[in-house]
C-alpha cells in the first residue's frame, strides 16, 4: 500500500477525527490485531459474533498509527485522548473500510479486473493472474477475498508498481455486487456464468442475474466486459451493457472459442480460435471456460494470444477445486470447497468420463442457500448420479437424502446407496466401505464439513502403512 495520511481518512470517510495526529502516516490497514503490524491503521469492525472495539487497546498496544471507530463507549479512557493514540469515529467502519478502499483505488493508475459469476470466480481469477503475471505487475486477491471486508483489503495490497490488481466479486444478496464495483471501479469485468446459487437471498435466477449485472453502472466508462458466450443469461447481462464486449466460450458468438478438445491423463488439450494450441493440467472440462476467460481478458489489453496460450500448462487450481489427492492406492478428488446445482453436474460429468482404476464413489452434501428450490434441485442432481456410472453414492445431510431417495427411486441399487446425517458418521462409513484403486469424488460446500472426510480417509491410508 502507498501511505495515506489521517487527514485522507477523514476526507475519505466523513469520519469525525476525535483526537491525536491528523497529519500521522499509515501504509497498511488491518482489522484483526493478531495480524496487525506497526505503523498500520485499525478498523474496529463488528458482526454477529465479533466486535472489534473490544481489540482497539490491544490495536494501540501493538503499534496501530490510528483506530477507526463507530462509538467510543466502552473504550479504555486512558489511553484514548492521552497521546497514545490518533481515534477517528465513524457511523459504520464496516462503510468507511470500502469507503477508504474506494478513495485510494482512485488514486492508483493500476487497471483493475473484477471477476464475478455464480461459478468459476476464485479458479479464473487465480489463472488470469498465473498467466498475466508473465507480462506484467499485478496483484490480486488472497484466496477467497470477495465481500465488502475482502475486496477493500486487497485494494489496501495494491500500489503505483502494480500494472493490475485481479479482484474477486462475490454476493448472496441484492446490492452487494454494486457496492464492491463501486469500490472497484472496474476496467475490465470478466463475468463467468450465471446459475442456481444463493437463492436464499437473491429469489430465483433473475435475481441471480440482476444482482450480478449491478456492476454494470460502476464500470469505466471505457472498460471492457469479457463474458461466456455460451450462458444465455450472461448474454442478456452483456446487452445492458454499453461499452466493449468480448465474449468467449464453444459457440458461434464467442470471439474467443475453443475447439478440437482431447482429454489427457492430466487434464485436457484443446485449440484456440484453430489456430492456438493450449495444454490444461487441471481436471474439469469447465476449466475450460476458466482458461478461455483468461485468454479473452489477456486479448483485451492487448496481448498476443500466441503468447497467452503456452502458459496454462503449470497453474495448479486453488485448493478443494477438482484436487487430486492420492493416498496410497485409493485416489481422492477433492471438490469440497463449495457446491451449487451447476458444479455438481460439472463435477459429475468430469468424474463420469474420468479414466478409473477401480470403483467411483461420489460423497456429496447438502447445497446450501437454494431457498424453495432445494428439494427439487436435490432431487435433480439424484437422477443425474443414476445416469452417470457411479459405483457407490454417500450422502451427508437433510437435502442430500433427497439425491439418494432420487437416485434410488431412478435406478441405482438400493444396496450402492448411503446416506448419513453429519460428516462424522461419514467418516466411519467411508473408510470401511473402501476398497483398493476406489477412487472418490467428495463434493459439498463448506458448511458441511466434508473436508473431514479426505482426512479420515489420508489416516485410513497411513494406518494400513
Amino acid at each position: 500500500m502507498d501511505r495515506l495520511t489521517v487527514v485522507d481518512l477523514l476526507v475519505a470517510t466523513g469520519g469525525r477525527f476525535l483526537c491525536g495526529n491528523k497529519q500521522s502516516h499509515f501504509a497498511g490497514v488491518s482489522t484483526d490485531t493478531r495480524f496487525l503490524e506497526e505503523g498500520e491503521i485499525f478498523f474496529a469492525l463488528s458482526g454477529e459474533n465479533y466486535d472489534g472495539h473490544a481489540f482497539v487497546k490491544q490495536a494501540v498496544d501493538r503499534g496501530a498509527v490510528a483506530a477507526v471507530i463507530s462509538r467510543t463507549n466502552g473504550i479504555d479512557n486512558s489511553f484514548r485522548g492521552n497521546g497514545a493514540g490518533t481515534f477517528i469515529e465513524v457511523s459504520d467502519t464496516r462503510k468507511a473500510l470500502g469507503d477508504l478502499a474506494r478513495y485510494y483505488r482512485k488514486n492508483l493508475s493500476t487497471k483493475f479486473i473484477a471477476v464475478t459469476g455464480s461459478n468459476g470466480k476464485t479458479t479464473t481469477k487465480d489463472m488470469v493472474y498465473h498467466v498475466l503475471r508473465n507480462f506484467r505487475n499485478v496483484a490480486r486477491s488472497r484466496d477467497s477475498f470477495n465481500n465488502d471486508v475482502g475486496v477493500p483489503l486487497t485494494i489496501f495490497e495494491t500500489n503505483k508498481t502494480h500494472d493490475f490488481a485481479v479482484i474477486e466479486m462475490g454476493t448472496n444478496a441484492p446490492g452487494e455486487i454494486k457496492r464492491l464495483s463501486e469500490i472497484i471501479s472496474p476496467n475490465y469485468t470478466i463475468l463467468t456464468n450465471i446459475s442456481h446459487t444463493h437463492l436464499e437471498g437473491l429469489g430465483d435466477i433473475h435475481g441471480v442475474a440482476d444482482a450480478k449485472a449491478e456492476f454494470i453502472e460502476n464500470m469505466d466508462e471505457n472498460g471492457t466486459l469479457i463474458t461466456n458466450a455460451d450462458d444465455e443469461w450472461c448474454m442478456q447481462i452483456s446487452r445492458r451493457f454499453h461499452g466493449k464486449i468480448i465474449g468467449y466460450g464453444f459457440g458461434e458468438k464467442a470471439l474467443i472459442k475453443a475447439s478440437k478438445v482431447d482429454r489427457n491423463s492430466f487434464g485436457f488439450d484443446f485449440t484456440v480460435n484453430k489456430s492456438f494450441s493450449v495444454k490444461l493440467n487441471i481436471l474439469g472440462k469447465h476449466n475450460i471456460y476458466n482458461a478461455l476467460a483468461t485468454i479473452a481478458l489477456c486479448h483485451a489489453i492487448g496481448l498476443r494470444l500466441e503468447d497467452v496460450c503456452d502458459r496454462f500448462g503449470d497453474f495448479k487450481p486453488p485448493p478443494m477445486r477438482m484436487e487430486k489427492q492420492i493416498f496410497g492406492d485409493i485416489v481422492v478428488i477433492n471438490d469440497e470447497y463449495n457446491s451449487s446445482p451447476l458444479s455438481m453436474s460439472v463435477a459429475l460429468e468430469e468424474f463420469t468420463h474420468l479414466a478409473v482404476p477401480g470403483r467411483r464413489v461420489l460423497v456429496c452434501g447438502d447445497m446450501l442457500e437454494l431457498g424453495n428450490k432445494s428439494v427439487e434441485l436435490h432431487k435433480e442432481i439424484g437422477e443425474r448420479v443414476a445416469k452417470s456410472n457411479i459405483d457407490i453414492l454417500c450422502t451427508v445431510g437433510p437435502y442430500s437424502r433427497l439425491i439418494a431417495e432420487e437416485a434410488m427411486s431412478s435406478g441405482m441399487p438400493r444396496e450402492n446407496i448411503h446416506s448419513c446425517e453429519n460428516s462424522e458418521e461419514m467418516c466411519s462409513l467411508v473408510t470401511s466401505l473402501l476398497k483398493k484403486r476406489d477412487t472418490i469424488l467428495i463434493k459439498g460446500s463448506r458448511k458441511m464439513n466434508l473436508e473431514s472426510v479426505s482426512h479420515e480417509i489420508e489416516q485410513h491410508s497411513q494406518r494400513k502403512k
